[in-house]
Order: C-alpha cells, then structure tokens, then sequence
C-alpha cells in the first residue's frame, strides 16, 4: 500500500489498520490511544448544553464509538500491532483493562481536576497499559505516571490527547532514532511528538480528515505555544522534565 504521507521517517497510511498491519515490518514500540468505547459524541457531556463545555465533544467522523465496535474491532486491532512490537504503551478506559492484552505493567496520568465523574467519584486517572520492559532499564527506572493538567489543542480532532502525554509515553517508551507504531493515529499527536523527540514512526488511521490534520501539524517547523515548551528530552540521560500548566484536563473514561 503507497502511503499517504511519507517525510523524514514519518509515515502516514489512510486506511483501516486491520488490513495493513499484517504486512508491517517490526517496529520498536506501539504507542497510541484509541477509541475508548464510550459512546463519544453520545456521552452524557455531549449533551451538556453550556456554551464551550469541554466534555461537549462530537462524535468521530466515520467511526461509531461503541463497546461493541471496542470488542469486535479495537482490541483485536491493538493486539495485532502489538505482536509486531517490543514494547508498547496503550492509553484506554479503566473499565476495558481487563479486555485488552494483560500489559506488564500499567501507569498513566494523573489528573488533578479530573476528567469527569464515575459510579465511585471523581475520574482522576487516564489509564495506560504498558507492554515489555522499559528501554535501558539497566541505567535507571523512571516513573510510570504523570501529573498534567495540560488540555490539549483544538485541532478538529472530537477527543485529541494533550501533546505532553504523548511525549512523556514516546519518551518513557523508545529510544532516539526507534520507530513508533499508532495504528489508531487520529490528529497525530503521537507521530508529532515522535518527531519532536528525534524517533521514526508510522500512523495509521481511517479517516482522511484526520489524515490531513496530522500532516498540516506535522509540517509545521515552528510549534505553536503550548506544544514543543512542555516537554524536554534531556541528552544523556534521555529524563523528561515538565513545564507546570494551570489549565484543566477532561477526558471520557466515565462518559
């Protein structure tokens, strides 16, 4: 399959993940964050008629987020990217860890304001399930969570994640110059932060929309205010340090 974008070691391929994985090469890592099967766009912050809510998200363009579509289609799909691969980090709901492959391991961001609310509370953890062993484990363990309240962009994207957990998941789970699979790309957060932090990676993702934001972020040589400034690798021990934010974080795990 010709890919939709190929520049500098990214590359980008328009079409239903299922059907180009098998034929991938290797790669080092997976990393993305997938549809969460919470009925995005139905969820009860949908229907939140104040004015700029951020939980009021729409729907993805050509995708029908529900659990079924989450057993039948998401999880076999991270499973086949994840057989090609090292080592892995995947964002998901807290209510789906036990369907998708048990990880070695599960970290994730924690969220002081929240992102939402659940049957027991406050929702103050976005959940990533961590595959393999970490990168040069040998020269020191780095932490496996990460406080944020960082938002992320508006881009034309229903539910991106903010910049700086994808470049603390890129940094926490590759190395300079490994390539980088998110069969689930969306507006490519995780390929711009691969590219910002000096590794390959591969995009794959459905909707054509959502292919072309991705490339127009991917093309920019300056970030914009809010990307590139929260997150730095630093060079010899490859640590990340972060930026302190004031905004609030929301996501959908208990929509």
């Amino acid at each position: 399959m010709t890919p939709y974008y190929d520049h500098a070691g990214i590359v980008i391929y328009h079409c239903d993940c299922r059907e180009i994985l098998p034929h991938l090469p290797k790669v080092d890592c997976v990393i993305t964050d997938p549809p969460y099967g919470v009925n995005l766009g139905n969820h009860l912050g949908a229907k939140d008629m104040r004015t700029g809510h951020v939980l009021r998200k729409g729907a993805y363009s050509v995708y029908e987020d529900t659990p079924e579509n989450m057993a039948g289609m998401v999880i076999p799909a991270v499973s086949s990217a994840l057989s090609r691969a090292k080592r892995g980090a995947v964002f998901c709901a807290g209510q789906y860890i036990g369907d998708f492959p048990r990880p070695d391991a599960v970290g994730g961001v924690f969220l002081p304001a929240a992102c939402g609310r659940n049957k027991w509370g406050f929702a103050s953890l976005a959940h990533c399930l961590l595959y393999g062993s970490a990168p040069n484990l040998h020269l020191g363990s780095k932490a496996t969570a990460l406080e944020s309240t960082e938002t992320a962009e508006v881009n034309g994207h229903p539910c991106p994640k903010p910049y700086g957990w994808m470049a603390w998941a890129v940094g926490l789970s590759s190395l300079e110059g490994e390539t980088i699979l998110d069969p689930f790309m969306g507006s490519g957060t995780t390929l711009v932060a691969a590219k910002n932090l000096g590794r390959k990676a591969i995009g794959i993702e459905i909707c054509r929309e959502y292919c072309d934001i991705a490339i127009r972020r991917l093309e920019q040589e300056v970030l914009p205010f809010g990307e590139g400034n929260q997150f730095q690798e630093r060079q010899g021990d490859s640590q990340l340090s972060m930026f302190s934010t004031t905004q609030e974080v929301f996501n959908f795990d208990a929509a």
